[in-house]
């Protein structure tokens, strides 16, 4: 047996942080994939949206997989709208704008993972070499 430890969290404890965006509304954040120096090019949360809350409209360089874990999700973009259920799955791809928002009288959970092509990371710059005289 190794050494590791599993760790569990419970989400209905986590408090989350809510989105402060303009345009933003009734929306909770929760990471699932803590902060890892050596994990850059895939992220994870939960957003808890409220209902008749929403996420701004927004786009980024990443690709989105959505799911569904609770409740109803209107998903917008340019060019189209679509309710989607529990237990199922939404991909977004990079550059597309979008929103999600919350059209149901409860709760509604997405459980949002980002995948970064590895061209797309910022990662920071080696310090330049410094002579010593």
């Amino acid at each position: 047996m190794s050494g590791s430890i599993i760790k569990v969290r419970k989400l209905n404890e986590e408090p989350g942080e809510l989105v402060n965006e303009s345009d933003s509304l009734f929306v909770n954040s929760v990471d699932v994939v803590l902060k890892r120096s050596d994990f850059d090019s895939f992220s994870s949360r939960i957003l808890r949206i409220e209902p008749g809350g929403h996420t701004a409209f927004h786009f980024h360089l990443r690709e989105h997989i959505v799911i569904v874990i609770r409740g109803t999700c209107r998903v917008e973009t340019d060019d189209q709208t679509i309710e989607v259920q529990e237990a199922q799955i939404v991909t977004i791809p990079p550059n597309v704008s979008h929103r999600f928002s919350n059209p149901s009288n409860e709760r509604l959970a997405l459980l949002i993972m980002n995948f970064f092509e590895e061209s797309k990371i910022i990662s920071p710059q080696p310090l330049p070499e410094v002579s010593e005289k």
